[in-house]
């Protein structure tokens, strides 16, 4: 025969088994704590209750009605565990036996039962509940209420440690997607804007500026303001000294503010030019082997609370990160600049070349070319005039040879290998040496001593593009070249007494033509570290400085 099963063969599941169910799924202590005491007052049938949890921040939650006189003896009950806990001599309570404490309410119509909740087998906190219409606590209710006490205590631990863990994951994932947003691109800007993004979204403000210090002018510089009024902030400058993030600058240190209108750092300029309201500051330095470089800030949080130590210690790991991201992008910016400057004068030299080629060896070569032509027809019709006409020739390939070695002398001089600056400067004089206007003068000042390979090559080209600017726009009669050694510098001087220029007005117009051998000199000089002065007048002559610092003994 067979026997078939039906509910009434299944076990009831019991209250506390529901609300283990139920009370498993929450996330938050202070929720999962609201949720119990509900569940407890419908499985106890009481009127009401209390929960406190004595942790930071210390949560304590009411439900239900509590009379004066519950609410009395609660609170006493609840402010005797405060005292205890932070007092050195309380006792540990032993978990299989915790004390139940009563007391009759009113004229034995209700019983307050309290009872001490379990973290870790420490005393943590304490729950009580008005149960009606009892002068005693059954043994089954003392039963039912001890499970839930050990069963709120353990689950209340679990999930502290749950929020714990996840607090951490996410401080792990916000730095993972920090470092892959920060280091994902070299372009300034981006870094800039990922970095308030970033600010912005973890610390749940309202906005958040990046401010990078101007060394030149000692200002902080708004360069990426994110969130509201962005286009209103943008570039806006502040005296290094002002306001809260003038202070962090000032300082190197960081700065938490939820009531800027009590802080007497807080400055309002800002403010009143953007029509942004601020009313809770958060601030950190940005800061690279101790130097700060600016600093980062992130305005009004959203909640109610404002901000936390731990949003400082997240916008500090932010900052640290972006500190060495917009490092990162400067220097590639720098290397870029440099690169591209490079190149441009690499461009303009063959130009030059291309130019100089034009102008000199090639018209001389077509010269030659047409001066033999004519010698052959002399020789068939004029034997006699054909002597004169080939000195001429042998004039012209004299003249076209000299100009070829002067070209590339410039090119790669051998001399500069050999012999260093000095030398190399007075084997190219000598051959510039014409006898014809414009005459050279040179003074090597002693100087024999050899500098770096990349100081002593770029030098020389400055020099020479100095003599070349000279020679070909001047209408000078001299020139004169001075090398002057000092104790830490080096000093060449280019002068000349021809028909001078304005400065002021080369530089307004510097990518011109004519002028972009000045602006190439200025480059190169930089490219050395080496300062480059001109002076010159109309009518006046010009004259070219060169100032090279040498490095110290034993470096």
């Amino acid at each position: 025969m067979n026997s078939t099963s039906s509910t009434d063969d299944v076990p009831a599941v019991s209250p506390l088994l529901e609300g283990l169910a139920k009370l498993a799924s929450e996330r938050s202590v202070r929720q999962f704590l609201a949720a119990a005491l509900d569940q407890l007052i419908r499985a106890m049938d009481a009127q009401g209750g209390s929960l406190i949890l004595v942790r930071d921040p210390t949560s304590r939650i009411r439900e239900g009605e509590l009379s004066a006189e519950a609410l009395q003896q609660i609170s006493a009950w609840e402010e005797g565990l405060e005292r205890g806990l932070q007092s050195s001599d309380w006792r540990p309570i032993e978990e299989a036996r915790l004390p139940i404490s009563t007391r009759t309410i009113g004229d034995g119509e209700a019983l307050l039962a309290n009872g001490p909740l379990l973290m870790g087998g420490a005393v943590t906190g304490s729950l009580s509940l008005l149960l009606p219409c009892l002068e005693a606590l059954p043994l089954a209710k003392r039963q039912e209420l001890t499970s839930w006490l050990r069963t709120i205590g353990s689950l209340a631990e679990i999930i502290e440690q749950l929020t714990v863990t996840q607090h951490t994951l996410e401080q792990l994932t916000f730095l993972h997607e920090t470092s892959q947003a920060l280091t994902s691109t070299l372009d300034l800007q981006q870094v800039l804007d990922s970095t308030m993004e970033l600010a912005t979204s973890i610390l749940d403000a309202q906005a958040a500026t990046l401010m990078l210090i101007d060394e030149e002018t000692n200002e902080l510089v708004f360069n990426i303001p994110y969130g509201e009024k962005r286009e209103l902030l943008h570039s806006y400058r502040m005296p290094m000294g002002e306001g809260i993030a003038g202070w962090v600058a000032t300082h190197g240190e960081p700065a938490l503010v939820n009531e800027v209108a009590v802080d007497d750092r807080f400055s309002r300029d800002a403010d009143v030019r953007t029509g942004f309201l601020t009313k809770s500051v958060i601030c950190v330095p940005l800061q690279i082997k101790d130097r700060t470089i600016g600093v980062l800030e992130a305005l009004n949080k959203a909640s109610t609370e404002g901000f936390t130590d731990d949003d400082l210690r997240l916008l500090g790991t932010l900052a640290a990160q972006a500190s060495i991201a917009i490092e990162n992008a400067r220097l590639y910016r720098t290397l870029r600049e440099e690169r591209d400057k490079i190149v441009r004068i690499q461009e303009e030299a063959r130009r030059a070349l291309a130019r100089d080629l034009h102008d000199t060896t090639l018209q001389r070569l077509s010269s030659i070319a047409m001066a033999v032509d004519h010698v052959r027809q002399l020789l068939q019709h004029e034997p006699d005039a054909a002597s004169y006409e080939l000195e001429r020739v042998q004039r012209l390939v004299t003249q076209a040879s000299r100009e070829a070695r002067v070209l590339l002398f410039e090119l790669r001089p051998i001399a500069l290998e050999t012999h260093g600056l000095g030398g190399a400067l007075r084997t190219y004089v000598d051959q510039l040496q014409t006898g014809n206007a414009p005459y050279f003068h040179f003074e090597d000042g002693g100087f024999n001593e050899r500098l770096p390979t990349d100081v002593e090559g770029t030098a020389f080209v400055v020099v020479q593009e100095a003599i070349n600017n000279a020679r070909k726009h001047a209408a000078a009669d001299n020139i004169w070249i001075r090398i002057m050694p000092g104790e830490d510098d080096l000093r060449i001087t280019v002068e000349d007494d021809g028909q001078g220029f304005d400065p002021s007005a080369v530089q307004e117009n510097a990518n011109r033509e004519a002028h972009l051998g000045l602006l190439s000199m200025q480059e190169r000089a930089e490219l050395i570290g080496a300062d480059l002065e001109i002076r010159s007048a109309p009518g006046q002559g010009g004259r070219i400085a060169l100032r090279i610092p040498l490095p110290a003994s034993g470096e």
